[in-house]
């Protein structure tokens, strides 16, 4: 037996039974943790960190500016879909993606031509999983407010796309799509100067289309709204961009993803509490979107006072609208000492979760290296631990809240690019499968290796209400 498989398995093992020593001790801590769900804070400090799209980077198509951009995490990879301001007039659509925030800045930039448009730009992306596609809203020249799917987010050459979902009246621009059990909303901004946000919509089950005449969700404000739902108090948020003083963010808080609406705060994020890590870029907070949870159409995050949000910035508002030299970047409403940078992937994620992360680093990097002798290793380990009994569950399985807990299955799907079927979590301070850690992450069953049995072991820890772990 190699060191790093003989490696793998101490480790395995202390951890199973649990040893006396400090990790011992840093875990009951946490465990002992009564948590704390705070209301929105109406004015937090907002940390600016450096731009990590920049205008002009594949001209023409963003020749005067980088806008507008939605972003998900989702196998390993952050996407951003974001407008271009292109040099010849107009708006138009470009992919990007990386591993980290960081490396965004060095990704290769792809205009959208499978979907391309003289017009096309504004995109919310999420996995809708009633029908197990991407979709991809966004606001163009031939239906005004338009979608495309497909079943690989990776490929930008795989949409389809424009299609119409039919609606009319109060049409105008920046067209957000949110979810819960029953009903899909739609908000935009229409084109008649109101200052009015439009809400509609349609049963779950008949999204994409089925919607109802708009009504007003809010007014006396401007556009690019946002809706979330925030797991840590079960509260919906929106957001929505305005400009009486520069371009600024308010906040707004409803019980339900369609409203009423109750306004926090005014000025959320603006010029006058942001605080810079990097150059000072910008001094607005104009159309941006928060790194979310997980992917699929509820729009989840973690907590409304820990988000990272990916917003268009400016130092310079003068001149022609089109030719105004925006570029992306990330500000978040948390201390930047209490995150890494390595660590950006986790932040939507709570302090417990990056804790518990930082906890299990050690052996992730072994695992990750580790050959299919380890696999099988990683199964006679776990059999021959007596104090250990897993549960066999049956697929799908959801679990929500605190909890120390073994579980296994042989009911993962195996086929290739089968995204349907996953394994999604939050606010875990464990969750281990045949050793490897999978907390607080979106990951696809067919990329999680079995075990010489042809089982699944997990091992899932949750020290919060809202803790949660999905397995489809």
């Amino acid at each position: 037996m190699n060191k790093s498989v003989s490696l793998f398995i101490v480790l395995f093992v202390v951890l199973l039974g649990i040893s006396g020593c400090s990790l011992q001790n840093n875990e009951n801590s946490l465990s002992n943790v009564t948590p704390i769900v705070r209301a929105a804070n109406p004015s937090p400090t907002w940390y600016v960190d450096a731009r990590v799209i920049r205008h002009n980077q594949l001209p023409p198509y963003d020749y005067y500016g980088a806008k507008d951009p939605t972003i998900v995490y989702y196998n390993g990879k952050y996407h951003v879909f974001y407008t271009g301001a292109n040099q010849s007039g107009g708006w138009q659509m470009l992919y990007t993606s990386a591993t980290t925030i960081e490396g965004l800045a060095t990704a290769p930039r792809i205009f959208m031509s499978k979907i391309s448009e003289s017009y096309f730009c504004a995109p919310e992306v999420f996995y809708f999983e009633p029908k197990g596609l991407w979709y991809l809203i966004y606001q163009d020249g031939t239906y005004g407010a338009a979608y495309a799917t497909t079943t690989n987010i990776a490929d930008p050459n795989s949409w389809s796309g424009p299609k119409s979902f039919g609606i009319s009246g109060n049409m105008g621009w920046d067209y957000y799509v949110i979810c819960d059990d029953t009903y899909c909303y739609m908000y935009n901004t229409p084109d008649d100067g109101s200052g009015n946000i439009y809400v509609r919509r349609t049963t779950l089950a008949n999204f994409p289309t089925g919607w109802s005449t708009p009504s007003v969700a809010i007014s006396g404000t401007f556009e690019a709204t946002a809706v979330y739902k925030s797991l840590a108090d079960g509260k919906y948020y929106l957001i929505v961009e305005d400009l009486k003083d520069n371009r600024y963010y308010e906040l707004w808080t409803s019980s339900s993803a369609g409203g009423p609406w109750t306004q926090v705060a005014e000025k959320w994020a603006w010029y006058g509490n942001l605080v810079y890590n990097a150059d000072k870029w910008t001094t607005s907070v104009s159309h941006g979107e928060i790194i979310r949870a997980g992917i699929n159409q509820k729009l989840e995050i973690n907590d409304i006072n820990r988000v990272d949000f990916l917003i268009q910035g400016t130092t310079s508002l003068s001149g022609t609208y089109q030719q105004i030299p925006w570029d992306l970047g990330v500000i978040h409403n948390y201390s930047a000492s209490s995150v890494t940078s390595s660590a950006v992937s986790s932040s939507r994620s709570s302090v417990v979760s990056s804790l518990s992360s930082s906890r299990s680093s050690s052996i992730s990097s072994v695992s990750s290296s580790r050959s299919s002798a380890v696999s099988s290793a990683i199964s006679s380990v776990a059999s021959s631990v007596s104090s250990v009994q897993y549960t066999e569950i049956t697929l799908p399985f959801t679990k929500d809240g605190a909890g120390d807990l073994y579980w296994k299955s042989n009911k993962f799907s195996t086929t290739q690019n089968d995204y349907s079927r996953y394994v999604n979590s939050w606010n875990v301070d464990i969750l281990d499968i045949n050793g490897t850690s999978y907390a607080n992450k979106w990951v696809a069953e067919f990329q999680i290796p079995a075990a010489s049995d042809g089982y699944w072991y997990i091992h899932y820890k949750g020290s919060y209400a809202w803790s949660h772990v999905e397995i489809k």
